[in-house]
């Protein structure tokens, strides 16, 4: 059943909303990211009295970074509630899981992302604090079952962010609200995820769905978002079960009749007696 008027009015002003908070994530989080790695690719390997001196040293960076990062993650949700009640609109049929996933999802990675940061800048301080800096007061503090856990809950998120995607994408697209390159690129984003060989595309994704969100679409929305039903993209393919057009002549729409010297017409049964009876006159000749 269609989306009324006022329905329809209704989620043009959400999406105003959902829109601004989907551009900003796409901004925040190649910053939040990109200064996080930066600041990290000094950072001492395998040496845990010295990765607590460059965290100690290096605190407020990683902090401000990682509060960057988590706070796109929190828009997130913002995004992935409003994608789920738009796609639900057209598929009642449509699971609650794909809501669940889409809110705990950034918000869990946020925290863990938020806790590691705050965790290890607490830790470093507390190491270069000591008067007496020892490699297994250092390898306590690093391998604390707190970080431990904060570490699996940031994993987790990221897991689940990174599912919505798919299942977000895909369940939108069949419905007509994302075309097919938003809806394919949504579904790629999830694994390249865990891989971390997506954030740049993340970004540009977040920023093409909110300006989608704004109704600021080139070309126009897709019509699922102007009907307020699911307007699925046609196939490329024409169905088996879809009949041929016609012209006015009868002729199916596409096939071309052969035409030439080596092609004879069927001739009517009464033309093609006297046509056989004219030849055998003239081998009596």
């Amino acid at each position: 059943m269609a989306m009324s008027a006022s329905e329809i009015a209704e989620e043009r002003r959400r999406g105003r909303f959902a829109g601004v908070t989907a551009i900003a994530a796409g901004l925040l989080f190649p910053v939040g990211l990109f200064w996080f790695q930066i600041v990290n690719n000094d950072r001492p390997e395998h040496n845990a009295p010295a990765q607590l001196r460059f965290f100690d040293r290096h605190a407020t960076e990683l902090l401000i970074s990682s509060a960057i990062r988590s706070a796109a993650f929190a828009l997130i949700v913002f995004v992935a509630l409003h994608l789920y009640r738009a796609t639900k609109a057209r598929n009642p049929q449509l699971s609650s899981v794909v809501a669940v996933v889409g809110v705990l999802g950034p918000i869990v990675a946020a925290i863990g992302s938020l806790a590691q940061a705050v965790y290890l800048a607490f830790a470093a301080a507390d190491y270069t604090g000591r008067e007496f800096q020892t490699i297994d007061g250092a390898k306590d503090l690093t391998e604390s079952g707190l970080l431990v856990v904060i570490v699996g809950l940031s994993i987790a998120g990221t897991v689940a962010l990174a599912f919505w995607f798919v299942i977000g994408s895909l369940n939108a697209m069949r419905v007509g609200l994302l075309n097919r390159f938003m809806g394919v690129l949504g579904v790629i984003i999830g694994p390249a995820f865990l891989l971390g060989l997506a954030p740049p595309v993340v970004a540009l994704w977040l920023i093409a769905v909110g300006v989608l969100f704004l109704g600021r679409w080139p070309g126009g929305l897709p019509p699922a978002w102007e009907q307020g039903e699911a307007v699925p993209w046609p196939s490329a393919a024409r169905g088996a079960d879809e009949p041929a057009l016609e012209d006015e002549s009868g002729s199916h729409n596409g096939e071309v009749e052969p035409v030439g010297p080596a092609v004879r017409k069927p001739q009517p049964e009464p033309a093609a007696k006297e046509d056989s009876a004219r030849r055998k006159r003239k081998r009596r000749r």
